[in-house]
């Protein structure tokens, strides 16, 4: 499994020639049958890591793992801070399909040897496969909802003009509503009308 880490330019060339020992990257525990792990956290692509990610001082490093050694979460219950959801997203990475989930964050809980890391972009590169975890999210949201509800344009223009701060309500009438947004004015059935 092709995964993404950050580090500071001054240990990448300690990575790529010595590897990532566990016990030095490691800065999470997970829990598993066998008890708390201590693991690497990396990302499914180099972009997902917003606080590194194009920072002048860091290096992406394009590391291959055994898929039988990492797990996936969802790193989006780490910014809600709910450590019960955190621990329910907890899967084998074997069973992650891409788009679950709109923050995933790969946990590696072996120590990686120096071939298989790289510095990213160095040589002839894997193709990335997603370029934006939470993009994937969102549309692969968007299309199951699409496939399964037969009214679902007509609630996403409904909930659009309703949060849009530029969509102005204009009348309301018969179980519709008009709005004007940018000179235009579009008409949604009021929500519970069918």
């Amino acid at each position: 499994m092709i995964t993404y880490y950050h580090v500071p330019e001054s240990k990448a060339k300690d990575a790529v020639s010595f590897g990532m020992k566990l016990s030095e990257y490691g800065d999470s525990f997970i829990k598993t049958g066998n008890g708390p792990k201590t693991v690497i956290v990396s990302y499914l692509c180099p972009a997902d890591d917003i606080k590194r990610y194009n920072i002048p001082g860091y290096t992406c490093l394009c590391i291959d793992v055994p898929i039988e050694k990492t797990y996936v979460i969802e790193g989006a219950y780490l910014e809600m801070e709910n450590s019960n959801a955190l621990a329910g997203s907890l899967m084998k990475a074997c069973e992650y399909r891409l788009g679950t989930y709109r923050k995933p964050l790969v946990l590696i809980t072996t120590t990686v040897f120096s071939e298989k890391i790289k510095v990213l972009g160095k040589f002839m590169d894997v193709p990335i496969i997603v370029d934006d975890s939470e993009e994937l999210y969102l549309k692969s949201a968007l299309m199951e909802l699409e496939d399964t509800d037969s009214h679902y344009y007509e609630k996403a223009l409904s909930g659009y003009l309703f949060v849009s701060e530029d969509a102005r309500k204009i009348g309301e009438k018969n179980g519709y509503i008009e709005y004007l947004l940018n000179k235009k004015k579009y008409i949604v059935r009021k929500p519970g009308n069918k």
